[in-house]
């Protein structure tokens, strides 16, 4: 997966390479659905491929390193990679991953920076509760809290960096609230105009 990355051009040298490379993504996404059916076929026929299960495993791994044949941002790796590599992760910043979902952004962000200073919001208290345990058996222990993440989490603020990995229809006022001096925001912006989304990305002055 990274190989194909690199030779797109979508990832270059540096600390979000390393941190993919490192990152084994069926800890953290051990299942997944795969859809057996043809296209035009009604209802459709899906089967869950589970990590679990040895005769699962290769064909898992395939679909979880092959870049981008589920939906999900954490499995849509060149958009997930372009987006780390905007952040500019660097070693001891603080970090708020709004949207858990399966770890990967947070993951990324405990590799790059350190487990200390970040924080992910999640709104599903199954799925944050699945990551907190999934990204603990990684050896990263980010503060993983169940929330609506657009309010963010000021009390483990401010942060040097902070992405959202859904659309908002505006910026979330909290959210510019909680970025330290100097410190940078991520995230879509999705409206009723056929031009958007489109990302927008902001800095709070030193």
């Amino acid at each position: 997966m990274v190989a194909r990355l690199e030779e797109s051009g979508e990832l270059g040298p540096g600390p979000v390479r390393e941190a993919l490379l490192a990152l084994p993504r069926q800890i953290l996404m051990p299942q997944a659905y795969v859809r057996r059916s043809a296209p035009d076929e009604m209802p459709p026929h899906w089967e869950l491929l589970d990590f679990s299960r040895p005769a699962d495993r290769e064909e898992l791994l395939e679909r979880l390193h092959s870049g981008g044949l589920m939906t999900a941002m954490s499995s849509t790796m060149t958009l997930t990679a372009d987006l780390l590599q905007q952040l500019d992760l660097r070693p001891g910043q603080r970090v708020l991953d709004v949207g858990t979902g399966a770890g990967v952004t947070a993951s990324a962000a405990c590799f790059v920076c350190g487990n200390k200073g970040v924080v992910t919001l999640g709104i599903d208290p199954h799925l944050t509760a699945a990551a907190r345990e999934r990204l603990s058996a990684l050896g990263y222990q980010p503060a993983v809290v169940t929330r609506d993440g657009t309010t963010g989490c000021a009390a483990a603020g401010p942060y040097d960096r902070i992405i959202l990995s859904f659309a908002v229809r505006h910026v979330p006022q909290t959210l510019v609230d909680q970025l330290a001096p100097g410190g940078l925001a991520l995230m879509t912006l999705g409206t009723s105009s056929p031009s958007w989304p489109g990302l927008t990305k902001g800095y709070v002055p030193v």
